[in-house]
């Protein structure tokens, strides 16, 4: 159990923040900014896309008595500590966004930067038959960070300030690296080291599966990637406040993805690792076509029963991408080389976030062109043809340990 407590914290950490800057800067941009600038927003995460070129580094690492993961993870931590209590006092306001979006891009640099170490920390402490749970812990820590940030402390700002908002987040932070003490790692010397390291970002590129396993995360992510985009924008459109926006992405939206991550990690046990991957494709395209329902039928105004429509769509959604995001994530862990790990997850997390981020950005165009209603059909046509593309490019893997039939 401390294995899973000790994941769990640090994911959490990871989502607390980036939660909260992936939803206020987008409320904060569609309330006074063209469609097309708020999909330009989404490079400020763009060290999630990029984090493969310093993967090798990170696994490099060697630690010594402190850990090979610990070296790096907590001077991370640390780091993020200090820049959320910097921006505490750096004037940051909505109508003062500029430390906001620096905040998010070095936000997204130093998450990402931990969340290389934290999935390799969690290919060395679970054995093959936890993964299938160590994906839904990944899935379910990091959108507990993000209910907490995005939901909870995002709502909180009309009541205590931002300044304090801040201040809660960097304090949460701290506490979060406190599971790390005391923990014993395995001494597993890196494969490669310094420079020669980078030879393990070429390796994964010769590797018989690796472009079938790129086009499967394609073809898995970019619907959801393009709906994603533009549905806190045709949240804004109805009318909501931002404590409700908040409220209905953040918290509800948060809490159903917790419960769909481990609803992903239950399915993959019940049905193995393939059939459990392709279903759960399916599900995420059918939870886009929602928006499609609701952009023709849904509520006007802001009563009690349009906030109920809007809360139950908002948590279909996040239930079904919750677990579909656990299942990737341990298929992911499943296509990794023991002396490569950290590099391996790496990469195809960043390829993950390139999808999404290819689908954010092209999603304010397709709204200039199509509107709102075209996106979201665009989105759910990729999300429902999805499931025919996983499961033909996992036809003929054999390497899916966790949860195979």
């Amino acid at each position: 159990m401390r294995r899973y407590s000790v994941l769990a914290s640090l994911y959490f950490a990871q989502g607390l923040p980036f939660g909260f800057f992936s939803h206020a800067v987008p409320v904060l941009l569609n309330r006074t900014q063209p469609a097309e600038i708020v999909g330009l927003s989404s490079l400020l995460a763009i060290p999630w896309a990029l984090k493969f070129l310093w993967a090798p580094l990170v696994d490099a690492v060697d630690g010594g008595r402190f850990g090979r993961r610990r070296s790096v993870i907590v001077p991370l931590q640390l780091v993020a500590v200090v820049l959320l209590v910097g921006l505490a006092f750096s004037g940051a306001s909505e109508h003062n966004l500029m430390p906001l979006l620096i905040g998010f891009f070095l936000v997204s640099l130093f998450s990402a930067t931990q969340d290389i170490a934290t999935d390799a920390l969690s290919l060395d402490l679970l054995r093959a038959d936890e993964r299938g749970l160590g994906g839904s812990i990944q899935a379910g820590a990091y959108r507990v960070g993000m209910i907490a940030g995005g939901g909870g402390i995002l709502a909180m700002i009309d009541f205590i300030g931002i300044r304090e908002a801040f201040l809660l987040m960097a304090a949460l932070v701290a506490v979060t690296t406190l599971p790390l003490v005391g923990l014993k790692e395995e001494r597993v010397a890196p494969a490669l080291r310094g420079g020669q390291s980078l030879k393990l970002l070429g390796t994964f590129f010769k590797r018989p599966d690796a472009w079938r396993t790129i086009a499967l995360l394609f073809a898995f992510k970019i619907g959801d990637a393009l709906a994603a985009g533009m549905v806190t924008r045709w949240f804004v459109k109805q009318g909501l406040s931002t404590a409700t926006i908040a409220m209905s992405r953040g918290t509800v939206g948060g809490v159903a993805a917790v419960a769909g991550a481990i609803f992903g990690g239950l399915l993959m046990r019940m049905l193995g690792a393939r059939r459990a991957l392709s279903a759960l494709a399916l599900v995420q395209g059918l939870a886009i076509a929602v928006y499609v329902v609701l952009d023709r039928v849904h509520p006007v105004g802001t009563g009690p029963m349009a906030l109920v429509v809007y809360y139950v769509a908002s948590g279909v959604e996040h239930f079904f991408g919750g677990a579909a995001t656990a299942a990737i994530f341990a298929h992911m862990m499943e296509s990794c080389r023991d002396e490569a790990r950290g590099t391996d997850f790496t990469v195809q997390a960043c390829v993950l976030v390139a999808v999404t981020g290819l689908g954010l950005l092209a999603s304010g165009f397709v709204v200039k062109a199509l509107g709102l209603t075209g996106l979201f059909w665009v989105a759910a046509t990729l999300g429902l043809c999805a499931p025919v593309a996983v499961a033909l490019l996992l036809r003929g893997r054999s390497d899916l340990r966790a949860g195979t039939p």
